[in-house]
C-alpha cells in the first residue's frame, strides 16, 4: 500500500541565491543549448548536479556523475544549500498563462513509500533503458533524488484541503519569477507536526498516477533493490531508499495543462490516402489552415498534412468509440493508422510546435504529418488505473516542475 512521509529537505539558501538562477527543468527536456545557458546562469544551478555536463576524457575516476557528486557536497559543506531541521511536507505553487488565461497549479512535494508499478503507483506509458541507467548512476553517485516524479491524485479530503489552503494564505518561504516562461513559483514549508500528521494520514493509501518520470520510478525502485542488497536490509524497517520524492497534484485543484506532440511520419502519400477511408472520413481542407482549430475539441479527429502538394485533412473516426483505454485518442490513432493501416509506415518522429512539424513534410524529412488533440487528465487516471501503458508521446504536461526547489538526499541527515 502507498503511503507518504515527511522528510529533511535539502534545499537553497534563498538569502545566498537566487532560486531563479539555480533552478532548472527536468534533465529530459534540456537541450545542450539549455544546458550550456544554465551552466552559465550560476555556479550553483541544479544542473550542475541533475544534468552535469560530459567532457572529454570522462573515465571511471571522473565523469559527470562523479563531479555532480562533488559539486552537491561543495554546495552542502559552503552553506549554498542548507537541510531542514525537521522532517516537512513542501506546498508548491506555481501560476503560468496558457491560452490568454492564468493558471494556477499546486502540489505536495513528499516522500512517496516505494511499491510496484499497478500497486498504488500507477504508470501510463512505456521506459525504455538507457535513460534508468542514467538516472541510477546518478543516484548512486550523489545519494538524492534530484529531480522530483510528477504524480497525479483524486481526493476530496477536506482535512488535507484544509491545510494546504491555510498554507497558501500565508507569505511563501520563497517565491520567484521565472522571466524566460513567465511562470511565478511559490514554496512553504509545512513542519508543524499536526499539520504533517494531518497530510499523512489524507494520503494513506492513495493512489498516484504518474505524469512525469516514468524513468526515475523505475529507477528508484532498482535502487531500493540494490540498496537492500548491499545492506542486507531484510527488515520490516523502512530506510530512505524505499521512498522516493515526488510532487503530487490533487486533479480536483485543477490548473494542470496537457499538450498533445504530433506525429512526423513516412509511407503516408496522396496515393495511398484511400487506405484511411476504411476507418476515417477524410476530408481536404487546403493547402494552408489552421489544422489544430479544425480538430480542437472533436473526439477521435486528427489533422493530416501531406508533402507534394497534398495539403491538409481532417480525419474523423467513423466507428463506434472502443470502450474504456482502447477509445483514448491516442490509442485509437495508433492502432489504426500505424497499426492497421499503415504498420507503422516508416517510423515516425515526434514534435509539439505544429509550425515545425508541417516544416518537416515541406522540406522533405517526411512524407506526412498527423495532428492530435491533447490527452484528457481523466483518460490518463483511467489508463493508469486499468495498467495500460499509452504509446511514447502521448502526453506533454505542463508546467514542468523545476528542478531545485527541494531534494531528497538519501544519503542520511
Amino acid at each position: 500500500m502507498t503511503g507518504t512521509a515527511p522528510f529533511i529537505g535539502l534545499m537553497y539558501d534563498p538569502q545566498r541565491v537566487s532560486l531563479a538562477d539555480v533552478t532548472a527543468p527536468p534533465y529530459d527536456i534540456i537541450t545542450p543549448e539549455m544546458q550550456a545557458g544554465l551552466y552559465n546562469k550560476s555556479p550553483y544551478n541544479i544542473v550542475r548536479v541533475d544534468w552535469a555536463e560530459e567532457q572529454p576524457g570522462d573515465n571511471d575516476k571522473n565523469n559527470k556523475y562523479i563531479r555532480a557528486a562533488k559539486a552537491l557536497k561543495d554546495w552542502i559543506d559552503d552553506g549554498t544549500m542548507k537541510f531542514r531541521d525537521k522532517p516537512a511536507y513542501f506546498l508548491y505553487e506555481v501560476s503560468y498563462e496558457f491560452g490568454g488565461l492564468l493558471n494556477t497549479m499546486r502540489g505536495i512535494f513528499a516522500a512517496v513509500k516505494l511499491v510496484k508499478p499497478g500497486a498504488g503507483v500507477y504508470p501510463h506509458e512505456m521506459t525504455h533503458s538507457k535513460p534508468k541507467q542514467d538516472r541510477l548512476n546518478l543516484m548512486h553517485s550523489s545519494g538524492a533524488n534530484t529531480s522530483p516524479i510528477f504524480s497525479l491524485y483524486n481526493s476530496s479530503n477536506n482535512a488535507l484541503i484544509g491545510v494546504l489552503n491555510a498554507y497558501n494564505a500565508t507569505a511563501p518561504y520563497f517565491e520567484y519569477t521565472d522571466s524566460d516562461k513567465k511562470m511565478s513559483h511559490r514554496c512553504w514549508i509545512i513542519e508543524n507536526e499536526a499539520d504533517v500528521a494531518k497530510i499523512t494520514n489524507a494520503l494513506e493509501g492513495e493512489s498516484f498516477y504518474i505524469a512525469d518520470g516514468h524513468h526515475r520510478y523505475e529507477t528508484a525502485l532498482e535502487y531500493q533493490r540494490l540498496m537492500r542488497e548491499e545492506s542486507g536490509a531484510h527488515t520490516e524497517k523502512l530506510q530512505s531508499f524505499d521512498y522516493v520524492l515526488m510532487l503530487i497534484t490533487n486533479i480536483r485543484d485543477g490548473g494542470i495543462t496537457i499538450l498533445p506532440t504530433h506525429r512526423m511520419v513516412n509511407g503516408i502519400t496522396a496515393g495511398n490516402l484511400e487506405h484511411l477511408k476504411q476507418y476515417f472520413d477524410v476530408e481536404h481542407i487546403g493547402q494552408s489552415a489552421d489544422i489544430t482549430a479544425h480538430i480542437r475539441g472533436k473526439a477521435l479527429s486528427f489533422g493530416l498534412y501531406l508533402g507534394g502538394g497534398g495539403g491538409f485533412y481532417t480525419l474523423t473516426y467513423k466507428g463506434v468509440r472502443p470502450d474504456g483505454v482502447s477509445g483514448i485518442d491516442v490509442m485509437v490513432l495508433h492502432d489504426t493508422v500505424f497499426g492497421k493501416v499503415y504498420n507503422n509506415a516508416g517510423g515516425f518522429a515526434y514534435e509539439m510546435s505544429v509550425e515545425k512539424t508541417v516544416e518537416s513534410v515541406r522540406d522533405g524529412r517526411f512524407e506526412a504529418a498527423i495532428f492530435l488533440n491533447p490527452t484528457r487528465v481523466e483518460d490518463v487516471e483511467l489508463s493508469a488505473k486499468q495498467g495500460v501503458r499509452m504509446p511514447p508521446k502521448s502526453t506533454y504536461f505542463y508546467p514542468k516542475i523545476p528542478t531545485g526547489i527541494v531534494i531528497n538526499y538519501l544519503g542520511g541527515h
